[in-house]
């Protein structure tokens, strides 16, 4: 059986580099390929749940990223008038020297994840596309459009579902649905200090993330039907947030001319079968997709990196590493990916049974404990 000493990993965003810095920990030679010149630093907030912030303190990094967040101790839901709704606790699962959960900016948890691969070791080859992967002789190849990029143990995908030709395609439950967010960097509401969801009358929401003392995240959904996709544009999230009235309308005035609007299509698949073939594992957004409630879909890209790292030691050979992997994500992203698609579908279609916080309560025991 192979051993795993040499790992290489498609794809430097969150998953990739997850995964980079778990393989690196772990003592194994790591070498990522990144289509893009640079790292990312998308103008976008992350909510950095109970269950992502204790997967970010098994692969070492949860203190630099306390540093550079803005910790809570719950998420709120208050209607347009500010009145509140319901109130979900954010449980301690990250250990004493961690709070429960913060806000932070995307591109600060990319550049902590970057840096900390860099200090491990890693080397990340930039503009470097991987196109196909394959295994021969028992040997995972990462090949690009001039020909072998990198022969080793395991091959990783992390990045896009659609970006290589030769792995098995998402499933038949693999679907756009036609809501998207529209994310921006605001400065931090008055008064907001913890995750709140702001639902108005007419059916919109918005989502606010403080990231630090004097920043946050916004992110109002959007109808994105086809010939009822309203602009990406600074102007059009002010008008959408008006519309809401109340507390949404205030925080209009804080979306500038010259932000950047970043919109993320909600999109919900899971990777039909065992997420690996040969010398290749698939993990992050190439084999599942979830929709980003309850902040799960980046929490279930760190859990594949913070579940590859602890196996990766004791690991006797690639068979049973993968087999172990198997055993441990499938079944429980399975899961978060229902209670997660259940909740965009309810915020398409609300019905007499919609209830968010007993989605919430069906998620903690999942989450509660590492995979």
């Amino acid at each position: 059986m192979a051993t795993l000493r040499r790992i290489g990993i498609a794809g430097a965003g969150l998953s990739g580099l997850a995964a980079a810095l778990a393989a690196a920990r772990a003592g194994a030679q790591v070498e990522v390929f990144e289509a893009a010149a640079r790292l990312a630093a998308p103008p976008a907030s992350i909510d950095v749940v109970p269950n992502m912030l204790r997967d970010l303190a098994a692969l070492g990094v949860a203190e630099a990223c306390v540093r550079k967040g803005f910790a809570y101790t719950s998420m709120v839901c208050v209607d347009a008038a500010g009145r509140t709704q319901f109130e979900i606790p954010a449980p301690s699962l990250a250990g004493a020297a961690c709070p429960a959960a913060m806000g932070m900016g995307y591109a600060d948890l990319l550049a902590t994840l970057h840096e900390a691969c860099v200090a491990q070791g890693v080397r990340l080859h930039w503009g470097a596309r991987v196109e196909r992967s394959s295994t021969h002789a028992g040997q995972a190849r990462l090949s690009g459009a001039a020909g072998l990029l990198w022969q080793c143990d395991l091959a990783i995908v992390a990045g896009a579902a659609s970006m290589l030709q030769s792995e098995p395609p998402l499933g038949a439950t693999s679907q756009r649905l036609p809501q998207r967010w529209d994310h921006v960097l605001v400065a931090r509401p008055r008064g907001i200090d913890r995750l709140t969801w702001c639902v108005g009358t007419s059916g919109l929401k918005v989502l606010v993330v403080p990231t630090g003392v004097a920043q946050a995240g916004l992110a109002v959904l959007c109808d994105d039907t086809p010939g009822a996709r309203p602009a990406a544009t600074p102007a059009a999230l002010r008008q959408r947030l008006q519309q809401m009235g109340g507390a949404p309308a205030a925080m209009a005035a804080l979306v500038r001319d010259d932000a950047t609007v970043i919109s993320r299509p909600v999109q919900t698949g899971l990777l039909s079968g065992p997420w690996h073939r040969g010398a290749v594992l698939r993990i992050g957004a190439s084999a599942h997709l979830l929709p980003p409630h309850f902040g799960q879909a980046a929490a279930q890209s760190i859990e594949d990196a913070a579940v590859l790292g602890s196996l990766l030691p004791t690991a006797p050979d690639r068979r049973r590493l993968l087999a172990q992997f198997h055993a441990r994500r499938t079944a429980r992203a399975a899961q978060v990916h229902a209670i997660t698609t259940q909740a965009a579908l309810w915020d398409l279609h609300p019905e007499p049974a919609t209830d968010f916080p007993a989605l919430a309560q069906q998620l903690a025991p999942i989450v509660e404990h590492a995979a």
